[in-house]
């Protein structure tokens, strides 16, 4: 998938959008740079989907298409739509951080944002958001 300037811009705005005129009313950032503490029973969780070539390219197109504006091209928070937000997006190409989070603790995290970071556990099924862990994962090792 070939991504556009138009694509970018658009992302942006829409980013920009949700991080000025929603994310303030649903959670202040004052927890920002609080701890992301994710309950146990969350971080024990197992990935049920195989890292397989299928899983990747389907979680690559997700990332694309929504977490890309903010995490950027390669992951590492430096998105287009990451400049207008008052917290840097998490790097997700630190293999250091990233291996410090079990795929259960980034799926909660996902699953259930925190601000700015958008709540997506309504936006996509469960299957659909573990291949998106399974691409996040490929981007700690292409550094």
């Amino acid at each position: 998938m070939e991504i556009s300037s138009r694509m970018i811009s658009t992302f942006f705005v829409m980013a920009l959008a949700i991080g000025v005129l929603v994310i303030p009313l649903v959670e202040g950032s004052s927890n920002a740079d609080e701890p992301w503490k994710v309950p146990a029973s969350a971080d024990q969780k197992k990935n049920p989907i195989p890292a397989e070539a299928q899983s990747l390219a389907s979680g690559k197109e997700i990332y694309v298409q929504n977490c890309l504006p903010c995490h950027g091209v390669s992951g590492k928070g430096d998105g287009p739509a990451s400049r207008a937000l008052e917290k840097r997006p998490g790097n997700l190409t630190d293999a250091k951080l990233m291996n410090t989070q079990t795929d259960g603790a980034l799926f909660w995290k996902i699953s259930e944002g925190r601000g700015p970071m958008p709540q997506w556990k309504d936006a996509f099924a469960e299957e659909d958001l573990w291949r998106v862990i399974n691409y996040i994962r490929t981007l700690a090792s292409k550094k």
